[in-house]
């Protein structure tokens, strides 16, 4: 996969979108690409242990993105914590809206936005 891509049109520079999915059912206990689909797997590598996912990007971003998560058919309960988020790695468990108790092998559909600078313009 390259690196390029098409204008975004959006008023801060450097800005790219990139979204994928992820079969939970299918995420390892170690680092790889099980459970992303074909455009999550040029972009990171997945682990998970119970419901605490973690997601390595394979290049690390100019700043932490913004990354959102929505729950997949079937996932209505289910709600995404983040951990931590850098510019290289992100944590997050899965868990139930109303008990808070733990999801484990949640399917969710992921949206990055991310820059390749920590400048802005203002």
């Amino acid at each position: 996969m390259s690196a390029q891509t098409f204008p975004v049109f959006v008023d801060q520079p450097g800005c790219t979108i990139r979204t994928f999915s992820i079969d939970g059912s299918s995420v390892g206990a170690t680092p790889g690409i099980g459970g992303l689909d074909g455009r999550g797997q040029f972009l990171c590598k997945i682990s998970a242990s119970s419901n605490v996912v973690t997601i390595k990007w394979n290049q690390a971003f100019g700043d932490v993105p913004y990354v959102f998560f929505q729950p997949a058919p079937g996932q209505n309960n289910t709600i995404v914590q983040l951990v931590s988020s850098t510019a290289s790695q992100l944590v997050f468990e899965t868990v139930e809206a109303d008990t808070n108790n733990p999801v484990s092998n949640a399917d969710l559909y992921v949206a990055v936005f991310s820059y390749n600078t920590t400048s802005y313009v203002s």
